[in-house]
This record gives structure tokens, C-alpha cells and sequence, in this order.
């Protein structure tokens, strides 16, 4: 399975968690190609619009790092 793959797969669960958000942002960093980057960007506002579901779980969005979306 590629990175840009593994993103997608996380997008696509019912259910996200912290996890599932550093694992997400951790990909990004690793990709290297051009290509890529422009096609996990559009993955990454996908997983943006979809912030909220963590937040809730959470009570808040400390799990946002600075830089980070």
C-alpha cells in the first residue's frame, strides 16, 4: 500500500480518531513527489472539513499542532 493510499484509507473511516489524525499528518510530511503532495492536499481538506468528529471526542483541538492544518 502506498502513503498516498494509507491517507485515503484513513479518510474514508467512519470513525476518526487522534491517532488517525497524527497518523494523517505524519504521511504529508513523508511525501516527497510533486505529484503526491498535490493529491494529499486534496485528502487533507477532506480530513479538515472532518476535524470536528475528533474535536468532539476530545472536548476541544489541542491535537492540532502548530502548522499543522
Amino acid at each position: 500500500m502506498t502513503l498516498f493510499e494509507e491517507a485515503d484509507n484513513i479518510l474514508q473511516k467512519k470513525e476518526l480518531s487522534v491517532k488517525d489524525y497524527n497518523r494523517f499528518v505524519e504521511i504529508g510530511k513523508q511525501l516527497k513527489k510533486p505529484d503526491d503532495k498535490e493529491k494529499y492536499s486534496w485528502l487533507a481538506e477532506g480530513f479538515e472539513l472532518r476535524l470536528e468528529e475528533i474535536a468532539v471526542k476530545e472536548g476541544n483541538y489541542n491535537f492540532i499542532k502548530n502548522g499543522e492544518f
